[in-house]
């Protein structure tokens, strides 16, 4: 376990089944008073461009297939194996995948390439650490947080 501010940072898998319970709790007090009826019946498993290999084509495009292994944790020829078709992610990976791509959109929204480089590698005072030992540990949840609030200009 690490720390950070002085709070104890567990594994994302330990933390997974807390998140969920809180938002299936909230999730309908929050959208319009708990009075919106949304119906998802058109979403697709795989649709266009969310394909677990166009998903790992738009990374691997982005960051080069040795940075998407090593920031997914896999061995260097799964990217290009996912990407090419030859060998679909497991539910894990798919996630693990989705993460990286938010991640990696925001980034794109908020700063140049070379700027998100220096961002991700460099100390950030809004996550008292560098944003991509935080991805490591937490997901891109938090670091998505701090895009924000760059973005805002909040720092600390």
């Amino acid at each position: 376990m690490s720390f950070r501010n002085g709070v104890g940072l567990a594994p994302k898998d330990l933390t997974q089944g807390i998140k969920r319970r809180y938002i299936q709790r909230n999730l309908s007090t929050r959208v319009l008073g708990g009075t919106a009826a949304i119906s998802f019946g058109g979403l697709k498993k795989n649709a266009p461009g969310y394909s677990p290999s166009a998903v790992t084509k738009r990374l691997v495009s982005a960051l080069g297939n040795n940075t998407v292994a090593a920031l997914l944790g896999v061995s260097k020829d799964r990217p290009n194996r996912w990407a090419s078709g030859q060998d679909a992610p497991n539910e894990e990976n798919r996630a693990l995948l989705a993460d990286l791509d938010a991640l990696v959109g925001h980034l794109h929204s908020a700063f140049t390439p070379a700027q998100a480089i220096l961002w991700l590698e460099g100390h950030n005072a809004y996550l008292d650490a560098r944003p991509v030992d935080v991805y490591r540990l937490e997901g891109a949840g938090p670091v998505i947080e701090a895009i924000r609030a760059h973005e805002q200009g909040t720092f600390a």
